[in-house]
């Protein structure tokens, strides 16, 4: 509870990811287990997680918010490595052990030898997912349109328009507006609806 919500998001994510892998599996699907695995990695926790968090893992001082972010990459990376290794045996069984042996968190000389992680259904929290899921995604238009009218992210600008189809979707924009307004570099949201 006392994660940040950035924290709280990838971890809503890992578990919906561990659910959705371990349905993949069931059916023989490997290939789609993979898929899963490889977006979760480069869209959530690599162009995502990682990148917003940067400042939170090299400031300075070892603060609860520092430990958090610690603590809740190494949970996705051992359990992507705990997911992944029916697919990717020999890498992600180093990635297991190099993990483990700075942690020595579990006594298994092998991750083939670990337990498949279970779901912790509390921790998933589909309106967070929605959220973050619409900041990545106007950030990306934002960005894309910045790029193709060739106005550099270090210039702010002063507003961006965002049409919205009904209150729920604002409420969560407005949840988010901060993470969207710093990733693009705009100064305000603006909202755009059918009877403006």
């Amino acid at each position: 509870a006392e994660r940040p919500e950035i924290d709280r998001w990838i971890l809503s994510e890992l578990n919906s990811l561990i659910k959705n892998v371990d349905e993949a599996y069931q059916d023989y699907e490997p290939t789609r287990a993979g898929r899963l695995i490889a977006d979760f990695t480069n869209e959530h926790l690599s162009n995502w997680y990682v990148r917003l968090s940067r400042r939170r893992f090299w400031k300075g001082e070892y603060t609860n918010d520092k430990v958090s972010a610690y603590q809740t990459l190494y949970r996705c990376l051992d359990t992507i490595a705990r997911i992944s290794s029916p697919i990717a045996p020999f890498f992600m069984d180093r990635l297991f052990l190099d993990l483990n042996s700075i942690t020595r968190l579990d006594n298994s000389v092998s991750v083939h030898l670990t337990d498949f992680p279970v779901v912790e259904n509390e921790m998933i929290d589909k309106q967070l997912e929605e959220r973050m899921q619409l900041a990545q995604q106007i950030s990306s238009m934002v960005l894309s349109l910045r790029k193709k009218t060739n106005i550099r992210v270090r210039q702010p600008l002063q507003k961006i328009m965002l049409p919205v189809s009904d209150s729920r979707i604002k409420d969560q924009l407005d949840k988010v507006s901060n993470l969207i307004l710093s990733e693009v570099n705009v100064k305000e949201i603006e909202y755009l609806s059918e009877s403006a």
